[in-house]
């Protein structure tokens, strides 16, 4: 069966170089053994997910509070020695730092104080590594992990956002990259092209497919349905992780949904 839609050949070659999603993350607790214990758990998570991070730590708020660097996020205790967490937030809001704040505390009761320094999220202690990647997975989930490909021909170049790709075409030694409103011919193997991509958002779905998550409307045993009407075929060997892979995904964008589970 001939696939729904066709593409027009494009008369540039392109070349993809690798950009990575780069965040400045801090971890303050007076817990020196936590916050060891913590840091190689962000960076094992930013590995697998092909993401750029910097970990500062901190023991107490004030150092925090001292420190010329902004943050993406931070990880932050509820209850420290000196200035708490909660003071040290307060003061973090003071000065407009609008950086995605994640207590962890043994209090669960404080949940109704977080409110005020618009906290994103709170571990339960022991923070546990299961947590830190739910936090991380919610947090790409609301604000995204996408992130610019840059793609050559001779003197030009040319930027791509991933969440432009609706899904990826092998074309022998090339690979199409299918946009909403065109495509895109490179002159690069489809497994070449899938080490560029965010982990979560895209997935291999045959020998000649990778299709993003974000676009897709439906599927059944034969094909993946994308927003914009093309069918992709589904491959039988590919359809049992292609639907776990899927149904993960949905739980991502979906934390409420987890939580009930």
């Amino acid at each position: 069966m001939e696939r729904k839609t066709r593409f027009s050949e494009q008369k540039a070659i392109h070349y993809l170089i690798r950009r990575y999603i780069r965040m400045r993350l801090a971890v303050c607790d007076d817990d020196v053994r936590l916050v060891k214990r913590l840091k190689p758990v962000v960076y094992q998570y930013a590995n697998e997910n092909r993401f750029e991070m910097v970990i500062d730590e901190f023991f107490d708020g004030e150092s925090l509070l001292a420190s010329k660097s902004e943050y993406d996020m931070i990880f932050l205790d509820y209850r420290m020695k000196g200035i708490n967490g909660m003071d040290t937030a307060k003061k973090l809001r003071e000065r407009n730092l609008n950086c995605t704040i994640v207590f962890m505390t043994s209090y669960p009761d404080f949940v109704y104080d977080a409110f005020k320094v618009n906290a994103f999220r709170f571990c339960r202690k022991p923070v546990e590594r299961v947590h830190i990647y739910e936090v991380m997975d919610d947090y790409f989930a609301m604000f995204g992990n996408d992130y610019p490909i840059l793609l050559k021909h001779e003197r030009e170049t040319i930027q791509v956002e991933t969440k432009q790709i609706l899904y990826i075409e092998a074309m022998g030694k090339y690979c199409v990259i299918h946009r909403p409103k065109d495509q895109i011919r490179i002159a690069k193997l489809l497994g070449s092209v899938c080490e560029y991509l965010p982990k979560g958002n895209f997935f291999r779905a045959g020998r000649s497919f990778v299709v993003n998550f974000n676009y897709i409307a439906k599927y059944d045993r034969e094909y993946i349905y994308m927003k914009n009407g093309d069918m992709i075929p589904q491959s039988r060997m590919y359809a049992s992780a292609f639907k776990e892979a899927y149904m993960m995904y949905a739980e991502r964008m979906n934390p409420t949904r987890r939580e009930r589970h």
